[in-house]
């Protein structure tokens, strides 16, 4: 692939691109020991398949009024009928790394900011009404050329094929905001007042009490990882890692405020008791 106008330089800051790996490391230290993060991985940059990489993720960035607002999920035209032009909370994240090593923090705080407010709007799926703290599964921009307008439209799940709400969204969106915080070191925007509340709200979808007894979390087929039935009902350990890692993100991110403690609380307490039926039920039985 000839490529007229390089990328900027792949992780040209070997101390920015180490301070996100550290993140994801120290969430785990308590859990695993002995596992090192690596230092400088300059040594890719060099590497033919990083351009193209890089190429193939400018021409998938998505922009709203001027803006970057994320990357859509595929480069590919010849499904139209399928969603691959909008973009993902999930399929976003893998995308949202390379930003922040590369300097480029402003795409994930415009992706982090969006799906916020997309946060807020009334959410249905065949006439139901979703939970306050449902993140979107996606949102599309839409561009009106008679106005010359742009306007976001979001998914709960109405569009998914399992038709269901995402599960995974509100965690892949905590993990997100800690590490654009961890590598920005800006703690500014996570400490604001609609930010907090947006935190907040997700946890309450994932910490309330119900008449299931167990800590680890009730997943309906098609709602996490992919949005088609795929018979992964009941309690898949991909979900219960990810909502592991979200609730230690969480508590980096909470304000220590009256509500915050309350809500590290519940988190401490849920930690706790998922790690504890995670190591006895699912890793004793592999």
């Amino acid at each position: 692939m000839s490529i007229s106008s390089p990328p900027r330089q792949f992780y040209r800051n070997s101390e920015n691109s180490s301070r996100v790996f550290d993140n994801f490391g120290s969430l785990y230290s308590s859990a695993m020991s002995g596992v090192s993060t690596p230092r400088s991985i300059s040594c890719v940059e060099a590497h033919p398949i990083v351009a193209e990489a890089w190429v193939a993720l400018q021409r998938s960035t998505v922009h709203f009024r001027g803006q970057p607002v994320g990357t859509i999920a595929a480069l590919d035209h010849s499904s139209g009928e399928l969603n691959y032009d909008q973009v993902f909370v999930r399929d976003f994240v893998p995308s949202a790394p390379a930003f922040l090593m590369n300097g480029e923090p402003e795409i994930v705080k415009n992706f982090l900011l969006k799906t916020l407010r997309l946060q807020s709007w009334e959410k249905k799926v065949d006439q139901f009404t979703l939970g306050a703290g449902m993140m979107p599964a996606s949102f599309k921009v839409l561009h009106d050329p008679v106005k010359n307008y742009e306007t976001i439209i979001a998914d709960f799940g109405e569009c998914a094929i399992g038709r269901v709400a995402p599960i995974d969204s509100g965690f892949w969106w905590i993990i997100l905001l800690r590490a654009y915080t961890k590598s920005t070191g800006d703690t500014s925007l996570a400490e604001l007042p609609e930010w907090q509340r947006g935190i907040r709200l997700i946890l309450t979808l994932c910490l309330s009490e119900a008449f299931d007894t167990f800590p680890t979390l009730l997943c309906a087929d098609g709602c996490c990882m992919i949005d088609r039935r795929m018979g992964v009902y009941e309690y898949p350990i991909e979900i219960q890692a990810l909502f592991f890692m979200a609730l230690r993100c969480a508590l980096y991110l909470l304000k220590n405020d009256d509500e915050g403690k309350e809500c590290a609380d519940r988190i401490s307490k849920r930690l706790h008791a998922l790690n504890y039926h995670m190591r006895s039920f699912f890793l004793a039985r592999h």
